[in-house]
């Protein structure tokens, strides 16, 4: 079951690895004022370092995606982006009501205030 789910960080790694390699490949081609052997030594070894920090990371993302409360964490954030993306879209709808009906704006400010009566309870007194 673990190599299951470490398939598709294998596949991760593939890939930038054949990118790599193409890379590699351009640098070669590109050529530069020093010899090939140096060039591609130095080329391998920053490779070498750039898998390194990669497999580094997906150690840390694998680890903090196992921690119960980093999924909490990670869960809150998600829900506050939605929030937060709600809350704007809320007040640019209401930016483009107010626009389009430059005359109800009493009606657009009274939305989310309570003070102001409504039209529909008007007539519902039982003394009149």
């Amino acid at each position: 079951m673990g190599h299951h789910r470490k398939e598709p960080w294998n596949e991760v790694s593939r890939r930038f690895a054949s990118w790599g390699r193409r890379l590699s490949d351009q640098y070669e081609e590109a050529g530069s004022g020093e010899s090939a052997d140096d060039a591609q030594s130095k080329l391998k070894g920053s490779a070498r370092q750039v898998g390194n920090e990669l497999d580094r990371a997906f150690s840390a993302l694998d680890g903090t995606l196992r921690d119960q409360e980093a999924k909490q964490d990670l869960k809150d954030a998600i829900g506050a982006i939605g929030s937060a993306v709600g809350a704007s879209i809320g007040e640019a709808a209401l930016g483009i009501r107010r626009r389009a009906n430059p005359e109800h704006e009493s009606v657009f400010r009274g939305q989310h205030d309570d003070s102001e009566p409504s039209s529909t309870n008007e007539g519902t007194n039982s003394d009149g």
